[in-house]
C-alpha cells in the first residue's frame, strides 16, 4: 500500500512538474527548434501529450489508475487541454504558430496514451475497481 501512495505521489508532482514544463516552452516568445528535417515538430507534439495524458492518468486524480473511469475523463480533458494550449500560441507578441496539424499530433498522443492505458488494464485482468 505504502509503495502504491508513494508512486502515486511521484506521479503528482512529476504531472505538475511536466505540465509547468510545457506550458512554458509551448508559450516562450518565437521558440524554434531546427532540426533540419521539416515537420519534426509533430513528433514532439505527439511524445508531449503521450506523456502529459499518461502522467495524468498515474496521478489517480480522475479515479483510481486500475478503472475504465481514469481514461474515460483523461481523454477529453487531455484534448481540451491540447486545443487551449495550441489556441493560446496565437497571442500577440509570442511569434508562436497555430496549426491544425500540430493540434493533430496532440490528439494523436492523447489517443495513443489512452489505448496503451487500456491494453495494460485489460492485460492486467482491471478494469472494474472502482468504476
Amino acid at each position: 500500500m505504502r509503495d502504491a501512495l508513494r508512486t502515486v505521489g511521484v506521479a503528482r508532482v512529476g504531472f505538475v512538474v511536466w505540465a509547468l514544463i510545457v506550458v512554458t516552452l509551448t508559450h516562450w516568445p518565437q521558440l524554434q527548434i531546427d532540426t533540419g528535417i521539416p515537420r519534426t515538430d509533430l513528433w514532439a507534439h505527439f511524445t508531449v501529450m503521450f506523456i502529459w495524458t499518461t502522467l495524468l492518468m498515474l496521478t489517480g486524480w480522475l479515479g483510481p489508475r486500475g478503472s475504465w473511469r481514469n481514461p474515460a475523463l483523461a481523454v477529453p480533458l487531455a484534448i481540451a487541454y491540447a486545443g487551449l494550449d495550441e489556441i493560446s500560441q496565437g497571442i500577440p507578441g509570442l511569434g508562436r504558430i497555430v496549426a491544425w496539424s500540430d493540434f493533430a499530433a496532440n490528439c494523436i498522443g492523447v489517443e495513443i496514451a489512452a489505448v496503451v492505458w487500456i491494453a495494460v488494464l485489460l492485460a492486467r485482468g482491471w478494469g472494474n475497481a472502482g468504476g
